[in-house]
């Protein structure tokens, strides 16, 4: 069976086994290649599908689900989670009914269908070539495109069925710059919904500028600087403390946002929103992983914060509707969070936000995450970027470790930017001036 037959099946007999059941269904394919010093690396096709159950038995959720789409296998999968009921606790919600039937297909794109694995070659060939025309250029070691396509489906027992088809090109480069024997790599990728909208030459040159940017690094000394989070970085920040604004972990005592509904925790510059609604990212969602209709809604509000992010079962132990902000893949769990990640826009280009102080560090790359915590704020990362004085940047930096608290760091936003970076991401930050940050070598 497909995916459809899979979801038509569990229709006509998984109500007869439970009190009623939502079901959820993936299925994601890929295909594309890798380029190195003028040939083909590597090629990969792959397939993925599977189908999860959450059923209720006197009011209590089981979950299993199946990747072999078989009557035998989807049975045993309704079986499976029937019988987990027994060691849960009962949950008091209500399964949405059908609003609006059929296929989502917003983000999907019959263009993409056209672009064959040879088109994509040319392309990284292409972008390889360029860029290893540039001075101090030494390879380009990390070079691919693909395309990728998914579909989820969404059913449940009062008849709701929905589904979500999309699509996307991307094309990838990571080049080497090489000067004094000190090496530094640039990363570009681009994101497309038509193969003839691919520019390699582009690629190549923004990968190129960002690995040279960063030659003849410097150090400073260690201190406490103004530091401006380039749009570059600045929303992977934001996406690591992302699930402290959710219900389930200010319930389960995970955030230190608990009792701070309408306090001011951001500068009054800072506002944070969830837009499902945005058709031009790929969070863009009607309805969240239960069925529940998704609007956009401020989280904070000027400084202020405005609400948690709630699914059903988050929303029923507070009392209120679910903000649609359900989550979940097939082989899990119901959970919750972003759709699209915002922070509105400032005044400031990401240059005048420099000119904010007379000396400040301009990250516009971070080295991992090991020393950030949602649950306590901490925040302590390896950073690369530039040293400024009076708005000029004065030469390139490595080996920073910036280290605050998430929290302090929101509080001290002096100015947010109002460019955005051009990856075709759900996560869209401007860059932040933040008046102090510790900073060492």
């Amino acid at each position: 069976m497909n995916i459809e037959e899979s979801l038509d099946y569990l229709m006509s007999t998984a109500k007869s086994k439970c009190d009623c059941f939502d079901a959820l269904a993936g299925q994601d394919s890929s295909d594309g290649l890798s380029v190195f010093q003028g040939k083909v690396k590597d090629t990969e096709i792959s397939n993925s599908v599977g189908v999860g159950i959450r059923v209720f038995k006197d009011g209590k959720p089981g979950y299993a689900f199946t990747e072999r789409l078989t009557k035998e296998a989807l049975d045993q999968m309704v079986a499976d989670a029937v019988s987990h009921t027994a060691f849960t606790k009962p949950l008091n919600i209500t399964l949405p009914k059908p609003l609006i039937p059929g296929i989502d297909t917003v983000l999907y794109h019959e263009k993409i269908n056209d672009c064959s694995l040879d088109e994509m070659r040319e392309v990284c060939l292409k972008l390889e070539s360029i860029a290893l025309k540039q001075d101090e250029i030494e390879n380009v070691p990390y070079l691919g495109a693909s395309r990728s396509e998914s579909k989820v489906y969404l059913a449940n027992s009062n008849g709701l069925l929905y589904s979500q088809h999309a699509n996307y090109l991307s094309i990838g480069a990571g080049v080497v710059a090489s000067r004094n024997d000190v090496k530094k790599l640039g990363v570009y990728n681009q994101t497309v919904f038509d193969g003839a909208d691919f520019d390699p030459e582009m690629v190549a040159h923004k990968a190129v500028s960002k690995a040279r940017s960063l030659l003849g690094a410097k150090t400073i000394a260690t201190g406490v600087y103004p530091v401006i989070l380039s749009e570059e970085i600045s929303g992977k920040i934001i996406n690591m403390y992302a699930s402290c604004f959710t219900a389930e972990s200010v319930q389960k005592g995970t955030s230190k946002l608990k009792g701070k509904l309408s306090e001011i925790i951001a500068s009054p510059c800072f506002t944070l929103v969830n837009d499902p609604t945005r058709m031009d990212l790929p969070g863009y969602e009607s309805f969240d992983s239960e069925g529940v209709p998704t609007k956009r809604m401020d989280i904070i509000a000027n400084g202020k914060l405005s609400s948690y992010l709630y699914n059903l079962e988050t929303a029923a132990i507070d009392g209120i509707e679910s903000t649609g902000n359900a989550s979940r893949s097939y082989a899990g769990k119901v959970g919750s969070g972003f759709q699209n990640l915002i922070v509105e826009p400032g005044g400031y280009s990401t240059d005048a936000l420099v000119s904010l102080f007379p000396r400040a560090v301009l990250i516009t790359q971070l080295d991992g995450n090991t020393g950030c915590s949602a649950v306590s704020g901490e925040l302590s990362i390896g950073a690369q970027g530039f040293y400024c004085e009076n708005g000029e940047v004065i030469h390139p930096v490595e080996g920073l470790t910036l280290s605050t608290n998430f929290f302090d760091l929101l509080k001290n936003v002096e100015g947010v930017g109002s460019e955005y970076n051009e990856h075709y991401s759900s996560i869209r930050v401007p860059a932040l001036a933040v008046s102090s940050i510790a900073v060492s070598n």
